[in-house]
């Protein structure tokens, strides 16, 4: 009997930590990530895309983005209002869900050929993959390309213009 109370102490231990870890999270960059499947259901009525941000625990310049791109409170405002935003490890063998296959965080990432951390996808409704973009990227140009794609635009004009455009 007390190696059960043992076993489920420790579970519940085990439990609060991750649920104080993705709390942290969120605490930390300001984002409410979703699980994949999740982002996907929602996504899939057209109103929002997917965003999904790959990184690594090693990764520095993935430490850069949570410390000085994430907790801008524009760039929040413009990943609620057109994303559905997906954290991924990697290197992480915990099970995912992307258009109804199972599969690890590490395979995924194999999947679809990264090349390095941070990377981020744009992903549509349907599941396809509209685009990805590696590496660190600064505030500014992260609002721009989050514009670019949630409102479409990369499917009208190339990214300079749009820039241009939209004086940036």
């Amino acid at each position: 009997m007390k190696q059960i109370s043992v076993l489920i102490t420790l579970f519940i231990f085990i439990a609060g930590l991750e649920f104080y870890q993705a709390d942290s999270d969120q605490q930390k960059t300001g984002i409410s990530w979703y699980s994949l499947e999740e982002s996907q259901d929602l996504a899939s009525s057209g109103e929002k895309k997917v965003l999904i941000y790959m990184e690594a625990s090693w990764c520095t310049y993935c430490k850069k983005m949570e410390n000085e791109v994430f907790p801008k409170e524009d760039v929040q405002n413009l990943m609620h209002k057109y994303y559905y935003p997906v954290r991924l490890d990697i290197e992480s063998d915990k099970v995912i869900t992307y258009n109804g296959t199972e599969m690890t965080e590490q395979e995924f990432a194999n999947s679809i050929g990264l090349t390095g951390t941070p990377t981020f996808l744009f992903i549509d409704g349907t599941g396809k993959i509209l685009g990805k973009q590696p590496g660190f990227i600064p505030a500014d140009v992260f609002k721009s390309l989050l514009s670019y794609v949630g409102t479409d635009a990369y499917s009208k004009v190339k990214f300079e213009k749009f820039l241009k455009r939209n004086n940036q």
